[in-house]
């Protein structure tokens, strides 16, 4: 077999025919054409396969009738791969009656020619085929990108129904809450004692609350997807930040009888991270913890010290709640993610917290996960690095 080093403007044929003398002809033809073409022969249809799929050629010209594998098996050989079925074959054949080149049209070929070849018939039925097949992969491409572009609007379309969907639910409710009491305090307030009055507004602020989480929530989503968060990146020791949420939530676990406990090394803690959005992030896995954790239990929040080969920092909350399923945890940082545990004391939950947490993290150059099991409470983590990545 005989092949030239092709250029980069050069298009590459392989020309498959035990005869020597075709070889040689059609490839003295193809490489003095007015656009000269790389040649690469095979002397059967077995060898032709195998440099087909090595040398990925822009076409093949196939002789129909060779030893060991013919031309119409060596075409539904390629035509049968992935990495070679889109390679145009135009079969060579001097055999006179019609069927022939019905089946090799059937079977794949892209054109055929019939022996002897004319010099000016080849050139013009390659130069087509070529363009032909470029014209298809050009189609190909734009219908692949059309069809990821369709699939993504089609998710799209999804995730607003389904968010549509959550707000329309978990709006409506405390709006209706909002609107209930604040009636009944509108036509009954005289004969209302204040002991009362007090219990509406309460729950009033409650309902209004959970609104407010949940459009916070939303923004915060729709921020980081627009790229609108920009994190402000400095040195800082994360200990005072997980500090300062830690005695935020205390009072609200003390609430539950749970206990909240916060442990670090004596050695400092220092992070190259955003100080706020960090804090956002701690406060969402403690705020986590201390809704779903039942009453009694304990909470325990964890500044690692970090080994002098370790170029981040670990802050990990563990509790003693009923823990998170396989299947949970495969879809818990996803937004909207419904979880099979419910919070222990009535409290409400948007869904995208968890999704929030990770995005948050992972703006920060950080990571965080979830280490669980049935029965044996989550820890999540965060981990941050401790110099500018």
């Amino acid at each position: 077999m005989e092949f030239l080093i092709p250029t980069e403007q050069q298009r590459k044929i392989l020309v498959v025919d035990d005869e020597e003398k075709n070889r040689l002809a059609i490839s003295a033809v193809l490489r003095h054409a007015p656009e000269p073409y790389t040649v690469l022969t095979a002397p059967n249809g077995l060898v032709g396969c195998k440099m087909a799929e090595a040398q990925k050629p822009d076409l093949i010209i196939m002789d129909w009738v060779m030893p060991e594998m013919s031309g119409l098996e060596a075409l539904m050989y390629l035509k049968e791969r992935e990495e070679t079925r889109d390679i145009p074959v135009v079969m060579l054949t001097g055999l006179g009656s019609s069927k022939h080149v019905e089946y090799a049209l059937n079977a794949g070929a892209a054109d055929y020619l019939r022996i002897p070849v004319d010099k000016t018939e080849l050139l013009a039925r390659v130069q087509a085929a070529i363009a032909l097949a470029s014209s298809y992969r050009h189609i190909k491409a734009q219908s692949e990108r059309l069809e990821e572009q369709n699939k993504q609007l089609l998710d799209l379309n999804e995730e607003k129904n389904e968010f549509l969907g959550i707000a329309a639910h978990d709006l409506k409710n405390p709006l209706n809450n909002i609107t209930d009491l604040a009636r009944i305090i509108e036509t009954e307030i005289e004969s209302m004692p204040q002991s009362e009055i007090q219990e509406f507004a309460r729950l009033i602020r409650q309902s209004a609350n959970k609104m407010f989480e949940l459009v916070r929530n939303l923004l915060d989503v729709n921020a980081i997807e627009q790229g609108g968060i920009k994190p402000h990146l400095t040195s800082f020791d994360v200990r005072e930040i997980v500090n300062r949420v830690v005695e935020s939530y205390t009072q609200r676990a003390a609430s539950k009888t749970i206990h909240l406990n916060f442990t670090f090394p004596d050695e400092d803690t220092i992070t190259f991270a955003d100080e706020r959005l960090t804090e956002q992030v701690v406060e969402n896995l403690v705020s986590n913890a201390v809704k779903y954790s039942p009453h009694g239990k304990n909470i325990v929040v964890t500044i690692h010290q970090p080994t002098a080969s370790q170029d981040c920092i670990t802050i990990s909350v563990k509790d003693e709640g009923p823990g998170i399923s396989e299947e949970d945890q495969k879809k818990m940082f996803g937004k909207f993610a419904r979880l099979t545990a419910q919070p222990t004391g009535g409290e409400h939950s948007t869904g995208l917290g968890l999704s929030i947490v990770k995005q948050l993290a992972e703006v920060m150059k950080g990571k965080v996960w979830c280490e669980s099991r049935l029965g044996e409470g989550a820890t999540f983590f965060l981990e941050l690095p401790r110099v500018r990545v």
